[in-house]
């Protein structure tokens, strides 16, 4: 990992650690044990010396219990997956699997890291990329080429590789799913707008000038959603910006007419009125503003196909899929979640046992077919018996069988923009606010360009 980005999320965490304080009280460990083979967190608490020696977990016979913490899945998927820590639970005897869930808050990546500091972070984790940037700039992630060399080796290659966030580039966490990003529109919208409703915008450019015509026809509907948070990244990779030097060492998208471009078109449809006003201080996700049945374009998720078919049967009537839009130059990046396991456990053997369990082939396959979910594999052999034995959600309706077409497709053409990894806390907050502030008018586009990136690479420079 490049110094510079390190330091950056190091910054972000340390900056709310100093905040929390520690938690326990117990002695201090200062990450300098004698033979250690790995850096070790410094934290308030005792930590196991040998969760950082140079030998592999061995995992041959586990006992005990750990906690394993997903983000945002017990409320809909509490069913499969305690079926799921049952299984592993009778396969491994004399092993208990205790299961949190922690709402995905704005402020998570803080909330974990502030866990970890006090050696009260979950055994294995779920965590989405920004939090493993967070957590790995602090050693707070095992490192897992020496500790757990064959987790992760079934994952697809390129969203590995994209993985390699921890101390001499290795490991810290593995892909586990992930929700390839799409487009769900409303065909009604763009038929009373005079467009066609079975022509989405197949590029961002497509999507600008679409909206320009739902103005034109004045019936009060709107195109996209204001608030960024959410899109940025996919939008800007979709359009072929440039987000970060080749080398990840600082942030280059002003210097990108395609940026300049993408944000001058955001400020010409708010100034036509086709965002929703409120949308810039609302939620990141455009859902409930869909489901209303005034929104051309929905949520990039494509799980939110359960939530507009609850909420809102009408408006799921008029619901169509099509693939993300994509510009010349520009490509669909994934952003799929990962289990990591904690640095220190105190049972690091049945810790591993279980993270090596929920993403191998067979639960991947399980999960993305069985789960409930609509959501998509990492790993090639999962993939594969996904394509031979289909979810029976992809059988429901048009609607579904067209998500899962395209799912496939941006999988087995997965890629992880790098860039969007470290577009988290204080820096994805200073982007965000810029876009918003030129959105809105407040400033030139080209300034709030220029502006914010001086301020991101102003956060690496000042800890190098």
């Amino acid at each position: 990992m490049k110094k510079s980005i390190k330091a950056l999320t190091a910054a972000v965490v340390t900056s709310t650690l100093a905040l929390a304080g520690c938690s326990n009280g117990t002695s201090s460990s200062s990450g300098a044990t004698e033979g250690a083979a790995i850096p070790q967190p410094k934290v308030s608490c005792d930590i196991p010396a040998e969760n950082f020696n140079a030998d592999p977990v061995d995992t041959g016979k586990v006992s005990g219990e750990i906690t394993w913490m997903t983000q945002g899945l017990q409320a809909d998927f509490k069913d499969y997956f305690e079926g799921a820590i049952t299984k592993f639970e009778e396969q491994n005897p004399g092993t208990t699997v205790n299961w949190i869930d922690q709402g995905g808050a704005e402020d998570f990546d803080n909330l974990i890291a502030t866990q970890a500091q006090g050696c009260q972070m979950a055994d294995v984790i779920n965590v989405p990329s920004s939090t493993i940037m967070a957590l790995s700039a602090r050693d707070f992630l095992m490192d897992l080429d020496v500790k757990a060399p064959e987790l992760g080796a079934n994952t697809l290659p390129d969203l590995f590789d994209s993985t390699k966030l921890g101390n001499e580039e290795h490991h810290t966490a593995v892909p586990w799913y992930m929700g390839p990003p799409v487009t769900l529109y409303n065909t009604d919208v763009l038929e009373r707008n005079g467009l066609d409703p079975a022509t989405p915008p197949a590029t961002v450019e497509d999507l600008f000038s679409m909206g320009k015509k739902v103005a034109e026809a004045g019936n009060g509907d709107y195109m996209v959603w204001g608030n960024p948070d959410w899109q940025i990244a996919i939008q800007w990779t979709a359009m072929g910006v440039k987000i970060m030097d080749d080398e990840a060492t600082e942030f280059v998208f002003a210097d990108d007419n395609k940026a300049l471009e993408w944000l001058t078109g955001m400020a010409e449809l708010n100034e036509l009125g086709v965002i929703p006003p409120d949308s810039f201080t609302g939620e990141s996700d455009p859902g409930k503003e869909y489901n209303k049945g005034k929104l051309v374009i929905g949520t990039p998720n494509p799980g939110f196909v359960r939530n507009i078919q609850k909420n809102n049967a009408e408006v799921y009537a008029k619901t169509e899929a099509a693939p993300y839009p994509v510009s010349e130059g520009g490509y669909v990046p994934v952003e799929p979640q990962y289990i990591a396991v904690s640095s220190t456990t105190g049972n690091a053997p049945l810790a591993v046992k279980f993270a090596e369990f929920i993403t191998s082939d067979d639960m991947l396959f399980d999960w993305a077919r069985n789960g409930g979910a609509v959501t998509m594999t990492t790993s090639q052999g999962a993939l594969d018996e996904l394509l031979a034995n289909p979810p029976e959600y992809a059988n429901e309706d048009p609607v579904r069988g067209k998500l899962f077409e395209i799912m496939v497709e941006t999988t087995e053409n997965a890629k992880v923009n790098p860039a969007s990894m470290y577009l988290t806390g204080k820096v994805k907050q200073t982007l965000t606010q810029a876009v918003v502030d030129a959105t809105q008018g407040k400033i030139a586009p080209a300034d709030a360009l220029q502006q914010a990136q001086d301020q991101m690479n102003e956060l690496v420079k000042s800890l190098l």
